[in-house]
């Protein structure tokens, strides 16, 4: 009777087993796709945000030297203000 049972179970198992083998594999294959897809979605958002993270900077850098333009032109303008103010109390004297 000992010998009987494990080739019972050999023969109902071992096909339900070697199925269930085979749907692990097919499994793993999908989800390995999903990964590298999920994988390669994460690439393109880097990529994404890189290009974003450049665009930013860029214009950071033109409004830093639009800030700078302007300085330089208020200063001129109250120096020349300064410099008329001479001008008129010297020709009013």
């Amino acid at each position: 009777m000992a010998e009987k049972i494990p080739g019972w179970i050999q023969r109902l198992l071992l096909p339900r087993l070697s199925s269930l083998e085979g749907e692990l594999k097919a499994f793993r294959g999908e989800v390995v796709g999903e990964f590298k897809a999920v994988n390669g979605r994460i690439d393109g958002l880097e990529k994404q945000v890189s290009s974003l993270r450049n665009e930013v900077n860029a214009r950071f850098d033109a409004l830093e030297s639009k800030v700078t333009l302007i300085e330089d032109v208020t200063r001129l303008k109250i120096e020349m203000k300064a410099l008329a103010e001479k001008v008129a109390a010297i020709t009013a004297s």
